[in-house]
């Protein structure tokens, strides 16, 4: 989001954010951009559940609910007057509702395509049928509110697609996350392994718990003195042991392992991270949704595998092929420049904002 942020003023336009502040991952609001933070705590129960019960806004939805926030928007519109007010996402939606602007949802995936994967794949049944209801409630929110908006700004093509088969019918113009592609590949620690992602997002820890569980011990039967780094934010106390918790740069992280893994089983959208690794040069092993929204090419600039076995199989490829890992790392970088690089994305975004 900052990065888009920073791209789009590069890029011409003039560009405040106002962001809510979570109690969770509360930071100190700064950057180059100027920036207001409105402290929120989204672990409140009482007051979003009767906001749930006396409108059709779901609960997950409410949460993000703030007084404050709604009174400081006012606010900054009346002063900063912009053209375009660009909503990151559908939790952010009851805000739209009074902009005397054009109101764009920048989304990120379609969102309650992730609670329906959740659902799917979680073997408890209570939980499973929790997760299916917040997925239903989801689902009938952003049917209803995706009409109501100025534009959409999927990030992939199979998104825009599932809003048009959902029945969207407003203007959409596809940005993909962009990224900027390092000077020099990384050469991390030899044989080092490596995933990073918040582990408040249940997709991700659903992805370290199969790694811990299905995939390391396969690679450690094959290469024995494999290293596995994981880093995350908020992490589950039975992960600790097993985290770098809070990496203060995400990117020093990814520049010390030597293979980046994205055993994603749910979610939509785009994987900044997996992104982000391969503008660095490094090779990557994905499952197709780790992979999703980024326009990648089996065994040329990224390996694609679905099963424990088949992962297992392409990581130690990696780790015991180092000219294979090179070519593969070295093709990504360049995918990257020629495909996401982030100024070039803005502009393109700035000439859609001037013909709405």
């Amino acid at each position: 989001m900052s990065r888009l942020a920073e791209s789009l003023a590069r890029g011409g336009a003039e560009v405040e954010i106002l962001s809510l502040n979570p109690r969770k991952h509360r930071g100190l609001p700064q950057g180059p951009l100027p920036i207001r933070a409105v402290d929120i705590d989204t672990s409140r129960v009482l007051v979003p559940a009767l906001r749930a019960l006396t409108s059709p806004v779901p609960f997950v939805v409410t949460r993000f609910m703030s007084r404050e926030f709604y009174g400081t928007l006012a606010a900054t519109r009346r002063r900063f007057r912009p053209d375009v007010v660009q909503i990151e996402s559908p939790f952010l939606l009851p805000y739209a509702r009074d902009i005397d602007a054009r109101v764009v949802l920048r989304s990120l995936n379609v969102e309650f395509r992730i609670w329906e994967g959740l659902s799917r794949t979680e073997p408890d049944p209570v939980r499973r049928f929790l997760l299916s209801r917040v997925a239903s409630s989801l689902r009938n929110y952003e049917l209803r509110t995706m009409n109501t908006l100025d534009a959409i700004i999927p990030i992939s093509e199979a998104d825009a697609e599932d809003f048009r088969q959902l029945g969207c019918t407003r203007p959409m113009y596809v940005v993909p996350c962009g990224a900027q592609a390092s000077s020099l590949p990384v050469r991390g620690l030899p044989a080092c392994v490596g995933f990073i992602g918040s582990l408040d997002f249940r997709p991700n820890l659903q992805a370290v718990d199969w790694i811990l569980d299905e995939l390391w011990p396969l690679v450690l039967q094959r290469v024995p003195d494999a290293r596995l780094l994981i880093a995350g934010s908020s992490p589950p106390e039975r992960l600790r042991p097993f985290v770098l918790a809070d990496v203060d740069d995400a990117t020093a992280f990814m520049q010390s392992v030597s293979v980046f893994i994205a055993p994603l089983f749910a979610g939509g959208g785009m994987r900044i991270k997996v992104l982000e690794a391969m503008a660095l040069g490094l090779p990557v092993v994905a499952t197709a949704l780790g992979a999703g929204g980024i326009d990648v090419t089996h065994d040329h600039d990224i390996l694609l595998a679905e099963d424990a076995v088949s992962f297992a199989d392409a990581v130690v490829r990696l780790l015991r092929e180092p000219d294979t890992a090179s070519r593969i790392g070295a093709a990504a970088r360049e995918m990257v420049i020629n495909r996401y690089e982030s100024d070039a994305l803005a502009r393109g975004l700035v000439r859609f904002y001037e013909s709405l």
